[in-house]
């Protein structure tokens, strides 16, 4: 597993679409430090696709996956995100 884990958080002047919350990107890696996964997930912009969004980008983060995030939303509107990058 490679040692750096990558955030990037991109906002966007206008909503994506009127459902969505955001849309992220999930990169893991192998033991060669080559990627070994991709997988991409809109998130609803919805009660529960708020929750499910803050619960699986740390979860991501903690495990050492890469994040990268589009949305049109302020990072302080998602607090459990913001303090994981931002202590």
């Amino acid at each position: 597993m490679k040692s750096t884990v990558n955030f990037a958080y991109c906002q966007v002047g206008e909503s994506l679409d009127d459902e969505a919350l955001a849309l992220v990107r999930f990169t893991s890696y192998g033991s060669d430090s080559r990627p070994l996964a991709v997988e991409q997930v809109t998130y609803r912009d919805t009660p529960v696709g708020f929750t499910d969004f803050e619960r699986h980008v740390a979860a991501a983060l903690d495990c050492g996956v890469d994040v990268a995030v589009l949305t049109s939303y302020d990072l302080d509107y998602f607090p459990i995100i913001e303090s994981l990058v931002t202590s």
